[in-house]
């Protein structure tokens, strides 16, 4: 018998999974008659595909020049049945382990034959000795482009330009205030370990984003020492707590949250190198009664990466605000932290939702690998001065 090898490019692998339900009857195709060859395969792969099996092509015939007067016929099986030949230089073993569904020898069989104009479908055998399968879902990943970090809910930037001359690392409030002992998030009642765990990390983030020239900026929350900049409401609010110390209240680290003081300064893993502008801010949003927003036009930065504490407040005010000046940030979820990991999860929940209504978010090992990219891939584009800093 001949094989029309044409057929057998339909006996693929399966994409199909069990259900654990093996009692339910599996129905066979009617048996009809069809005009041609290619509307009887399409109408019994359709019905398998309904009815919780795969029908494959196991051989086929055709007339040839020794027997021109032969019946074409097609011989087709349940995907789980049947034995492989051996062909294209694979054994039946080595076909078998290429399979992503077992073999179960299912006895399920149709023939189906004709002429031109004229085809016929047999059912030679309507068991099946499994239960129904259903298609797998198919996830096709979006490709990361060039200039991009992988994030959800979109990669970031969303235009594709990750690069030194429109991006920053923006580190937010990574004061002793809030990340020592003794400083003003203490004496609000809050733990440290939380804050104090992200020094490790945003090491790693600072020292790569230093060497591969990208801008980067800090922000200390804090008040002028007479308190011009607090009003009454937030000066209150603060004392509002079991020790009643606020800002402006004297600590082991000099008065809580007044600039000059050293609890208000940057802590010794983190702090800036000179020519790293410090934005010195009254509340807890990186752009409100600051300057930061000229500094960032200034440099022609568009794109923020935000990291530091905490995340439900100064980075979350800083990314809307910054977001409303049209600004596109990302926050890196794992140098960042809270008080509560429920208020960490659910500001990163928030930024995520309308299809990033706020930003994008990412991890430190994204980062990474995008800088990478960028250094490997994008330094040879460069200028001759920023490919020897990198070097550095």
């Amino acid at each position: 018998m001949a094989t029309d090898t044409t057929d057998l490019n339909m006996d693929a692998p399966s994409d199909l999974q069990d259900i654990p339900d093996s009692d339910i009857q599996l129905l066979p195709p009617p048996e009809a008659t069809y005009p041609d060859k290619t509307s009887l395969l399409a109408a019994v792969h359709a019905h398998g595909k309904a009815h919780g099996y795969r029908v494959v092509v196991k051989s086929s015939s055709t007339p040839n020049d020794q027997k021109p007067g032969r019946t074409s016929k097609v011989w087709l099986r349940c995907d789980r049945g049947g034995q492989y030949r051996p062909r294209n230089g694979l054994t039946e073993e080595t076909r078998k382990r290429r399979r992503t569904s077992r073999l179960t020898d299912c006895p399920f069989s149709l023939l189906a034959a004709g002429t031109p104009g004229f085809w016929t479908l047999t059912i030679t055998d309507p068991r099946h000795n499994h239960g129904p399968v259903i298609e797998r879902p198919k996830v096709i990943p979006p490709k990361l482009k060039k200039g991009q970090i992988a994030a959800q809910p979109y990669d970031w930037p969303h235009d594709a330009t990750f690069t030194p001359f429109t991006t920053a690392l923006v580190i937010i409030d990574m004061q002793k205030d809030f990340c020592a002992p003794g400083g003003y998030l203490e004496f609000q009642g809050h733990d440290i370990s939380a804050t104090r765990a992200i020094v490790p990390k945003l090491q790693r983030l600072l020292q790569s984003f230093r060497s591969a020239g990208f801008a980067i900026y800090h922000t200390r929350e804090g008040h002028r020492p007479d308190l011009s900049t607090l009003s009454s409401r937030e000066n209150y609010r603060s004392h509002n707590n079991s020790s009643a110390l606020g800002i402006g209240s004297p600590g082991p680290l000099g008065r809580l949250l007044i600039r000059g003081e050293v609890g208000h300064d940057t802590i010794d893993e983190l702090y800036p190198l000179p020519g790293e502008p410090v934005i010195d801010k009254p509340g807890r949003g990186a752009f409100a009664h600051t300057d930061f927003e000229l500094i960032l036009r200034n440099k022609g930065i568009k794109n923020l990466l935000l990291t530091g504490v905490t995340t439900d407040v100064c980075v979350s005010t800083t990314m809307r605000e910054a977001n409303d000046r049209g600004f596109d940030c990302v926050v890196v979820e794992d140098a960042c932290a809270a008080t509560e990991p429920s208020l960490h999860s659910s500001t990163l929940d928030s930024i995520k939702m309308e299809g990033g209504i706020f930003g994008s978010v990412t991890t430190i090992n994204d980062v990474m690998q995008a800088l990478e990219n960028f250094k490997t891939v994008t330094v040879k584009k460069l200028a001759p001065q920023m490919a020897a800093q990198m070097s550095a």
